[in-house]
C-alpha cells in the first residue's frame, strides 16, 4: 500500500501542477499536467491499437512522460532555454531516478526502459507518444483559441507543426486548424 500511496502522491502533483504554457496567455483556469497526460494516454491508446504497436508500452509511455514534473515543475521552453539544456536534463533523469524508487524493485527495469525509450525516441512506441504529445498540445491551443485568440495559440501549432512527421498525425493537426494557416 505504501507504494501506492507515494505514487498517488506524485500523482496528485501533477494534478496542481498547471501547464505553464498556457498560463502565460493569461487564462485563470488552464489544464494541468495530469489533464495532459490523461488527454495523450486516451489518444495514444487508440493509434496504437490502430497501429497494431504495442499498446501496453505506448499507454505506459504516455503515463509517464511527464511524471518528472511532479519533482520538476512544468518548464516552458523558455524556461528550459534559461535554464541551459544540460541544466534542465540532468533535473529531469535526477528525478527520473527518485521517481523509480517509488515502483516495486521487480518493474523498476522495466520502467526505465520505457523512459529510456522515450527520452531517445528509439521505438515506434516513443516516438508515436512524442507525436501525439505535439498533437494533444494543439487540440488545446484550439480549445484556447476561443478565449484568447488565434495570434496568441499560433506559437503552439507551429511547435505541434515542426514535430509531428507521420502522415497520419499531421493530417490530424491539419483538420484541428484553419485551412488557411501555414503552420
Amino acid at each position: 500500500m505504501e507504494v501506492l500511496l507515494r505514487l498517488w502522491l506524485y500523482g496528485r502533483r501533477l494534478k496542481l501542477e498547471e501547464r505553464r504554457g498556457w498560463k502565460k496567455l493569461g487564462l485563470k483556469r488552464v489544464e494541468s499536467v495530469a489533464d495532459h497526460s490523461y488527454a495523450l494516454a486516451l489518444l495514444t491508446m487508440l493509434e496504437a491499437e490502430r497501429r497494431k504497436y504495442r499498446v501496453n508500452d505506448a499507454i505506459r509511455m504516455a503515463l509517464i512522460h511527464d511524471l518528472e514534473e511532479a519533482i520538476t515543475g512544468d518548464l516552458t521552453p523558455g524556461e528550459k532555454k534559461v535554464r541551459g539544456l544540460v541544466s534542465v536534463q540532468a533535473a529531469k533523469r535526477k528525478a527520473i531516478g527518485r521517481l523509480l524508487l517509488v515502483f516495486p524493485s521487480k518493474s523498476r527495469r522495466s520502467y526505465r526502459k520505457l523512459w529510456t525509450d522515450l527520452s531517445l525516441s528509439r521505438t515506434k512506441e516513443a516516438r508515436l507518444v512524442h507525436e501525439i504529445d505535439k498533437l494533444e498540445m494543439a487540440f488545446q491551443a484550439r480549445a484556447y483559441e476561443e478565449k484568447v485568440g488565434r495570434d496568441r495559440v499560433a506559437v503552439f501549432y507551429r511547435s505541434a507543426s515542426q514535430g509531428i512527421k507521420d502522415s497520419g498525425l499531421r493530417r490530424a493537426l491539419r483538420s484541428s486548424i484553419s485551412p488557411e494557416d501555414n503552420f
